[in-house]
């Protein structure tokens, strides 16, 4: 396979990056953690517009079950000068787009919802609970939980359900063994977070890893019908590692890239291009993108772009085709990378 490149637009420290339906259209959003509005492309024309009242400093941007507004993540500014972080809800009206804050969170970097006895629930992930300078991980962060109301005028019940979570980085929303659920990669390893089946019962909460890791997902790439662990280690790390989940329920690793990779930080897994994949991407050093599956027992990879320097990646569909959506980080890009010809690069 190879694979033909657009970008999008320029996009200075273009961090975020988003795939659905706003205001009843299909849309790419793509945000920056420098003090830069963001961008969002019409899913079938790539017409673009600012998102003006968004204002930059955005680490997660995620849907809301009507599909008339998503939540972001704001105010979370490099290097980790979050304290001022919080969560936005932003929505497009017939006046253009509005936000206003939902919470407002010290270093809140990654966040989902997930489905519960009686509606859906927020789960918020703190990367820490302060700093002193950039380096300072002597303060840990948290995994809480809240009902998703967003009725204006009270403040959401955060209950933690993971405390004591250093360098509190990756994060996952999905299903696991068909059930709703989040997870956590932090010094402290990888934890499976399971929604209560019953209003009034505690989340189940255990752990899948013990090693620290910086990157997380849950994924069938073998088509065993059982979800993989997918993982880079450890934070902003070197290794993309495969874990297979053995008989017992305990997760022993499979297979890891060969090479070793600097800045590792972009990770998705999911079907694309016609199958189970996944895909990494590096900022820094040789900083690939690149695409990983499992074929006749065996695990392969292939280089999407050398050189990207990704920070996140979405998959999406454009005019009828598989697409990937990059913030290429490095390289201040917001691009999408479809099936193409060799070396084939676009501007539009």
């Amino acid at each position: 396979m190879t694979f033909q490149k657009r970008v999008l637009a320029e996009a200075e420290k273009c961090y975020a990056v988003s795939a659905f339906p706003v205001g009843g259209e299909d849309r790419f959003l793509f945000a920056s953690e420098a003090g830069r509005p963001a961008l969002a492309f019409d899913g079938r024309t790539l017409a673009a517009e600012e998102i003006p009242v968004m204002k930059g400093g955005t680490m997660s941007m995620v849907p809301l079950p009507d599909g008339e507004g998503f939540l972001a993540v704001e105010g979370f500014y490099p290097p980790f000068d979050a304290a001022g972080s919080r969560l936005v809800l932003v929505e497009r009206g017939a006046e253009g787009w509005r936000s206003r804050e939902v919470l407002a969170l010290p270093y809140l970097h990654r966040f989902g919802t997930v489905p519960v006895p009686g509606g859906r629930a927020l789960v918020l992930s703190t990367l820490c609970g302060r700093k002193a300078h950039k380096d300072d991980w002597s303060s840990p962060g948290c995994v809480y939980a809240a009902p998703l109301d967003l009725r204006p005028g009270g403040p959401l019940r955060l209950v933690p359900l993971l405390e004591g979570q250093f360098r509190n980085h990756g994060f996952f929303t999905g299903t696991y063994q068909g059930r709703p659920a989040a997870a956590a990669a932090s010094d402290q390893g990888i934890h499976l977070l399971l929604p209560p089946l019953r209003p009034g019962e505690a989340w189940e909460v255990s752990r899948l890893t013990d090693g620290p890791a910086g990157e997380v997902w849950l994924a069938d790439l073998d088509g065993d019908g059982q979800e993989e662990l997918i993982a880079i280690e450890p934070f902003h790390g070197s290794r993309l590692v495969v874990y297979h989940r053995e008989p017992e329920g305990s997760f022993a690793p499979v297979w890891e890239l060969p090479e070793r990779l600097e800045f590792a930080h972009a990770l998705w897994c999911g079907t694309l291009w016609g199958r189970p994949c996944g895909v990494c991407g590096s900022r820094r050093g040789s900083a690939p993108l690149l695409r990983f599956f499992c074929e006749d027992g065996r695990y392969h990879t292939q280089t999407i772009e050398a050189g990207a320097s990704s920070a996140n990646v979405a998959a999406a569909r454009f005019q009828g085709r598989d697409c990937l959506l990059s913030a290429n980080h490095g390289r201040g890009q917001c691009a999408m990378y479809l099936e193409g010809r060799e070396g084939d690069t676009q501007h539009i």
